[in-house]
């Protein structure tokens, strides 16, 4: 912020010398000098105040932007990745009472995204949002914008939505999930079925509502680091299929540059 107020008052102070040069009359303000040798004290007390002079300057300079000179080699640098299988399935196995053969098949699918710190510094209270959605169907080129709730996403493996990133480190988390269709029993005993669910960030849409592309724009936020926006585009006909090696031709995602 300061490194930009600098440069913001930079050509004010230009532009305002420039005045002061070309329409003050600068020639009454001169000095009148006399030509006189300087004896060899007074010349080393004039080279002491010129460098005691910098000096104070430098020192000032450095106490006023120390932190920002401090970031240019010591910092967190933050940038995400998708991992080369961003999409894992989750399987359950049942047992065919008739056949006696066991079904493997995946009851949801989980899509993360990478968040590596190449930098000197350990990122600290990291926490990931879901900003802005939108979702354009098929059948229509017009945009959708969905609410997003303000939650937080908890990291993998923890149960937490707060965690710090090493220098040197990564962390992955998942921002997508496809569930698989249930089969449940109503009151009257009928036997219905649960449509899959997509889950973008916290957010849970029934299948026949995603045949389309959707645009999720996430942020990153550190204690010490700026917001890092993601851009992903993600692409599903809606259709279900139980193995990953057949649903990952009707599901697509990328980052969005």
């Amino acid at each position: 912020m300061k490194r930009k107020i600098i440069i913001g008052i930079f050509p004010i102070v230009i532009f305002i010398a420039y005045l002061f040069g070309n329409y003050l009359p600068i020639e009454a303000l001169s000095p009148i000098i006399t030509d006189k040798t300087l004896s060899k004290g007074e010349y080393n007390s004039f080279i002491s105040s010129l460098i005691s002079s910098i000096i104070t300057f430098f020192t000032l300079l450095i106490a006023l932007f120390k932190e920002d000179l401090r970031e240019l080699w010591k910092r967190p640098i933050l940038k995400f990745e998708l991992p080369e299988n961003h999409t894992i399935e989750d399987l359950d196995s049942s047992l065919d009472s008739e056949s006696e053969i066991e079904t493997i098949i995946a009851k949801k699918y989980l899509s993360s995204i990478q968040i590596i710190n190449s930098g000197n510094l350990p990122a600290l209270d990291c926490e990931m949002y879901l900003d802005s959605l939108e979702f354009t169907p098929n059948d229509s080129s017009i945009k959708q914008n969905i609410f997003c709730p303000s939650s937080s996403l908890e990291w993998n493996g923890t149960e937490s939505k707060i965690v710090v990133i090493p220098s040197g480190g990564k962390k992955i988390i998942d921002i997508i999930m496809v569930t698989a269709p249930e089969k449940y029993s109503t009151p009257d005993s009928e036997k219905t079925n649960n449509k899959s669910q997509l889950h973008i960030g916290l957010i849970p849409f029934e299948n026949y509502e995603c045949k389309g592309i959707w645009n999720a724009k996430f942020i990153l936020f550190a204690k010490n680091h700026k917001p890092v926006n993601l851009d992903i585009e993600v692409k599903w006909n809606g259709v279900w299929k139980g193995r990953l090696t057949d649903f990952d031709k009707l599901f697509q995602i990328k980052l969005v540059k």
